[in-house]
């Protein structure tokens, strides 16, 4: 994670290690309240976007049934759901007083099918290149055997997972 991660200065790089650091502490703690089963999807999506969302009605929407994730997709999901807010934070919905994120999930078919839709941002244009956001993004889904799809709309970004229960 350290050797992957790039940044302009060494206070943003510190930033950036100590938040990825931090989603993986926070699911952590969902662990060991379930006695280390797992952890419920509602609460990985809501630890990771309540410090983007505080005090905002409507920043973020949250919809899907209760899934319990076993530790290691836990993990994986948490790290997606912690990428897509700070780049949501940075550049796209969240970093504007009138955007908001809602991000919705089914598991049907034992597979967790999660997206991610970004709405009234500034205007998004595809990645000229890929961050170390997105590569953690992809080899999340990568290494579980799963799919992800990004959709640049000007709107907002929608992320699309598709992850092997």
């Amino acid at each position: 994670m350290i050797n992957l991660s790039r940044a302009d200065s060494v206070e943003e790089l510190k930033r950036s290690v100590q938040g990825r650091i931090r989603a993986l502490a926070n699911v952590h703690s969902l662990f060991a309240a379930s006695r280390w089963i797992g952890a419920e999807l509602t609460q990985i999506v809501k630890q990771e976007i309540a410090p983007y969302s505080a005090g905002a009605d409507n920043r973020a929407r949250i919809s899907g049934p209760q899934v319990l994730l076993e530790p290691d997709l836990a993990q994986a999901v948490a790290m997606v759901i912690h990428e897509l807010a700070t780049n949501a934070a940075k550049y796209g919905a969240l970093s504007s007083s009138r955007g908001r994120v809602d991000v919705t999930w089914s598991d049907a078919d034992r597979k967790l099918q999660l997206v991610w839709a970004e709405t009234n941002g500034p205007r998004v244009e595809p990645q000229s290149r890929t961050g170390f956001g997105s590569k953690i993004i992809e080899q999340m889904a990568t290494e579980r055997k799963g799919t992800i799809a990004f959709d640049w709309r000007p709107e907002g970004v929608v992320c699309r997972m598709v992850l092997p229960l």
